[in-house]
């Protein structure tokens, strides 16, 4: 066991410098979260929630928090995973005295140091550029949903990689399987609303939702996001016992 965890850190330190070696890729998964907070926050600075003394940009900065998680832990793991199989990495590891267990646990835990720096970045600029900073007393909460969330969709990242066929189509599909529902879940827009019925019962059942809300409670007073913990979980669950059954090494 001793030997797997050191072999583990060891990959996900490989991992970590391939990932900062690839400019466009590290660039691309900093740059398009933070542009969509500094984008949008500054169109809403000033204004408030309808009805309330909410600042939008409190409301805001934790929506592009999760973002930012899913397009770390789901996005780019998702389609990382996807692309090393079709291009016959995930094969070639079986063959060499690599554990696949040390292997699959450095990918992990290179998706959980990334999660940490982009979420620590965004809610850094969010603070210094909207003044949006988690409520008293509630960093420890803001802290658990960022590893809750962290971990559900890194489940999910695994889950989408063994349904996606091709190189080509590892980040279109990853990105079209949540980004529309991100939109109508108002994670870019606080103030969005008007959706019918059945269809703000459909968004609130996914965990995009549940993820915003539960970042949005240490930012802003909400009702206590039992559901949205509980959202969390089960679809962690689901993502974990979906990647067991479908994982595959080769195409």
């Amino acid at each position: 066991m001793t030997r797997t965890i050191r072999l583990a850190a060891r990959q996900a330190l490989l991992e970590q410098r391939s990932f900062w070696r690839s400019a466009e890729y590290a660039l691309f998964t900093f740059a398009f979260p933070l542009m969509i907070l500094l984008l949008i926050g500054a169109a809403n600075v000033g204004s408030h929630l309808p009805g309330t003394h909410i600042k939008n940009t409190t409301v805001f900065v934790p929506g592009i928090l999760a973002f930012s998680v899913i397009v770390a832990a789901y996005v780019n793991l998702g389609s990382k995973v996807a692309v090393l199989r079709h291009d016959g990495v995930l094969k070639r590891i079986r063959t060499t005295p690599l554990p696949s267990g040390a292997y699959l646990g450095g990918l992990l835990a290179s998706t959980v140091v990334t999660a940490i720096l982009i979420t620590a970045a965004t809610g850094l600029i969010g603070g210094l550029a909207f003044g949006a900073v988690p409520r008293a007393g509630e960093s420890l909460a803001l802290a658990g949903g960022l590893v809750l969330g962290t971990v559900c969709f890194a489940s999910l990242g695994l889950a989408i990689s063994s349904v996606i066929t091709s190189a080509e189509s590892a980040g279109p599909v990853a990105y079209a399987s949540f980004l529309p529902i991100a939109i109508i879940s108002g994670v870019f827009d606080p103030t969005f609303s008007g959706l019918p019925d059945w269809l703000s019962r459909l968004v609130a059942a996914f965990p995009v939702k549940a993820l915003a809300e539960v970042l949005q409670n240490a930012y802003a007073v909400h009702p206590f996001p039992a559901w949205d913990l509980v959202n969390l979980a089960l679809w962690t669950a689901g993502g974990a016992a979906v990647a067991v059954w479908r994982f595959r090494w080769h195409s």
